[in-house]
């Protein structure tokens, strides 16, 4: 369930060039919808047509998700379910509805979606879908929604509810009004998603489901990332020296700071991976109480500065290299000690790389308060 903090491949789809079953099938009193069976090997673009048709045209839709099926609808094109959500692909789309998205939220949506999580923040009562002074956000986890949502983009606000349905025809039946399209890929089980509130005052679970509350602070926390050029000797001591500072401020063990709201990390602009600190920062690391003795060198990539809430780096050059290499990924990056340089202490002596650290800290231990208070 747990996503990793490089971002996943797209997802893609190889489609041959055959049609797809639509039957309409005995049922209630209601009008029968159509029925679409979905088949992940043949070309979806009739079978995305057709949802956004229905859509437009005032009906609802059951789909397939991630709990069970779900149900589509414009606001106002049918008698309104408890508790909907508003249907979209990121952070950026959530902020489009008119409401402001507070960091948690930001991290969720952009680290967990797809997935079984349902995202709430703060919103007024004109907001589609708002209610009790909160609206809701979804992106369920089957790759049928990579193609609807972007088909969708120009009908306006979009609303979904999770059925608790197992096959179509039963979510057709429990959507509450009348549906036009239907499309049936089996059974499909799993725990209900889990609904997270979101505030700038912090987050709470507020209905339990498929992700664990220890997972849920995992994927909430703040990513810090220090920047240099091997990731051998600068940035892993500024790691390791962080990750000891904030485990004291919090009285935890370093190994629990993801628990507690961060995940401390480096990377090397020109850094091979998987190798070691270099001797001089382990030992000068150690002297300070911080153990580098798990490191293992990364190169720098979009998706790991994409994840980052707060890029570090050493030099002017580094700050240089991320704008020109990574323009427009993640957060504007910022120096470790202001507006001056760390200077590289490779091949120096050890007197060196403790005054290296001795700066480090008195920076980090700056910058340390705006961490926690955010």
């Amino acid at each position: 369930m747990s996503k990793t903090l490089d971002s996943l491949s797209p997802f893609r789809l190889f489609f041959s060039n055959i049609g797809y079953s639509s039957t309409c099938r005995p049922g209630d009193r209601r009008a029968m919808p159509s029925v679409i069976d979905w088949n992940p090997t043949v070309d979806p673009s009739g079978l995305v047509q057709r949802t956004r048709d229905a859509l437009a045209s005032g009906g609802a839709v059951v789909l397939p998700g991630d709990g069970g099926y779900v149900v589509l609808w414009r606001p106002g094109t049918a008698p309104e379910r408890p508790a909907p959500a508003l249907l979209v692909f990121g952070p950026e789309e959530a902020a489009a509805a008119g409401v402001t998205i507070p960091k948690t939220a930001r991290r969720l949506m952009a680290r967990a979606w797809p997935a079984p999580l349902t995202v709430e923040v703060p919103a007024g009562n004109q907001v589609p879908g708002a209610a009790n002074g909160f609206v809701r956000f979804r992106f369920p986890e089957h790759p049928l929604f990579d193609l609807v949502v972007p088909a969708l983009a120009d009908l306006g606000p979009v609303l979904i509810a999770d059925t608790g349905a197992e096959s179509a025809a039963d979510a057709v039946t429990r959507a509450g009004t009348e549906v036009a399209l239907s499309i049936n890929a089996g059974l499909r089980g799993g725990p209900k998603p889990t609904v997270v509130r979101c505030s700038d005052a912090g987050y709470a679970v507020v209905e339990p489901g498929a992700f664990p509350k220890e997972e849920i602070d995992r994927l909430a926390a703040r990513i810090v990332l220090f920047v240099c050029t091997g990731n051998t000797c600068r940035s892993p001591l500024a790691e390791g020296l962080a990750k000891k500072l904030l485990a004291d401020r919090l009285r935890c063990a370093t190994d629990e700071l993801p628990a507690r709201g961060f995940w401390v990390l480096s990377a090397g602009v020109a850094a091979y991976g998987g190798g070691p600190a270099s001797e001089e920062s382990l030992a000068v690391a150690a002297e300070f109480g911080a153990d580098l003795g798990r490191h293992a060198s990364r190169p720098l990539n979009p998706q790991l500065l994409a994840a980052a809430d707060d890029v570090i780096a050493m030099t002017h050059g580094h700050l240089h290299a991320l704008a020109t290499r990574y323009p427009g990924a993640g957060p504007g990056a910022r120096l470790l000690c202001g507006d001056e340089d760390l200077d590289d202490p490779i091949g120096a002596s050890l007197d060196v790389y403790r005054e290296c650290a001795r700066v480090v800290v008195r920076h980090l231990e700056r910058i340390l308060p705006e961490w926690v208070a955010s």
